[in-house]
């Protein structure tokens, strides 16, 4: 037993007849090491990517709001009529008049 730790530790099953089976595995091993390292590293700037995407989304929906506001703040009667006071424009005294035609048969 302490014999095959040490082999193992030396590395000898590296340099022993046959040793090609385990050149070939400990590529393999590398390979899909390297394969994972670089599929975290994708899904990490993934993740980021997303922050970034969701922290411009909430910058734009405050910007939206602050401006349907303020259009709403514009859009009111009496802001309207202040305005066009100036332009010499001002609201009717008398209620607007509904006239109805009817077709004659």
């Amino acid at each position: 037993m302490k014999t095959r730790i040490l082999n193992l530790l030396k590395g000898t099953f590296l340099v022993q007849e046959g040793a090609s089976k385990n050149w070939r595995f400990i590529l393999f091993v590398f390979f899909l090491a390297g394969l994972m390292i670089t599929a975290s590293h994708k899904v990490d700037q993934k993740v980021v990517q997303i922050a970034k995407a969701s922290k411009e989304l909430q910058a734009v929906r405050s910007e939206f709001v602050s401006v349907r506001e303020e259009v709403m703040h514009k859009r009111m009667e009496t802001q309207l009529a202040n305005k066009l006071e100036a332009y010499g424009v001002f609201p009717p005294d008398k209620a607007a008049i509904k006239i109805i035609v009817q077709a004659n048969e």
